[in-house]
């Protein structure tokens, strides 16, 4: 019996003392070579899952063939905002005479464009020069250089030569006040009271006694986003007619009346009037 004891504890005693085996999972390298089928992420648009742009697509700045809100000019590197395809009011409003108290402006209608871009701001100095290497805005902005100053004292074919050279053309008027408006049917590109304070015109109020920087003014954008669409220059537009064009938006030296969207001062395209500026657009 005590033999049969010592053989029990001394089977326990061992088994107590071996050394214990875990049972472990193997983790070895990852095999590269395999090929996972990871199917892309899906992007719900109107309905339908399509499998998401690249990096490029989602940037501000993407090719020139996108409908997107903004592009980026290649050409001269300005930056273009998209004004959508639809109806725009076009000339002045609430005229209930036969004819406009002011004789520049005309009745208005609603008309119906195609999608197009326009610059955000008016053609500067500095991209100018790329254009024009020998052009000299000092004596329009108080004998100081102003590269960020819009191009000033330019004439119709200038401004036209300028826009074709990079890539784009003038707006026509429709476009402009398109641009200017958006889809309200506001009287200055910020609504219908004239605040001083909102554009470069005649005055002190504004803070400027020459041309302004462009984009000096952001309280003054347009519905759209398009900068100094009144004030700080004139702006040559694309008309009909080739003995005279039209000019919009009015200048540092412009009343408020002459800043009011529907303004039309029509002069000689050979004209080089000392605010006198452009922008360019693009189908």
């Amino acid at each position: 019996m005590r033999l049969i004891v010592a053989f029990i504890f001394i089977f326990i005693w061992g088994s107590a003392c071996a050394p214990v085996i875990k049972h472990q999972k193997k983790y070895g390298k990852p095999d590269y070579s395999k090929s996972y089928n990871k199917k892309s992420p899906q992007i719900s648009i109107r309905g339908k899952n399509k499998k998401p742009n690249t990096l490029k697509s989602f940037s501000p700045f993407i090719s020139k063939n996108s409908l997107a809100p903004t592009i980026l000019n290649e050409k001269d590197q300005t930056l273009m905002i998209l004004i959508d395809q639809g109806k725009y009011l076009f000339g002045a409003k609430k005229i209930t005479a036969r004819k406009s108290k002011y004789p520049n402006e005309q009745n208005s209608q609603f008309v119906m464009l195609s999608a197009f871009y326009i610059d955000r701001t008016e053609t500067t100095v500095a991209n100018f020069k790329k254009f024009q290497p020998r052009y000299n805005e000092k004596p329009y902005a108080d004998g100081k250089p102003c590269p960020q100053c819009p191009a000033m004292g330019i004439e119709w074919k200038q401004a036209y030569k300028y826009c074709k050279w990079a890539g784009k053309r003038l707006p026509n008027e429709l476009e402009w006040e398109a641009a200017a408006r958006g889809n309200s049917t506001f009287t200055w590109p910020w609504g219908n009271d004239y605040l001083p304070q909102n554009a470069n015109t005649f005055g002190k109020e504004d803070g400027h006694l020459f041309a302004a920087p462009v984009a000096s003014f952001p309280m003054g954008a347009s519905p759209f986003g398009v900068m100094d669409m009144s004030g700080n220059v004139w702006e040559w537009v694309k008309t009909e007619s080739k003995s005279s064009h039209v000019v919009k938006g009015g200048g540092w030296t412009s009343y408020k009346n002459q800043s009011k969207i529907s303004f039309r001062n029509s002069v000689d395209a050979k004209l080089k009037n000392p605010t006198f500026g452009f922008r360019c657009a693009r189908s």
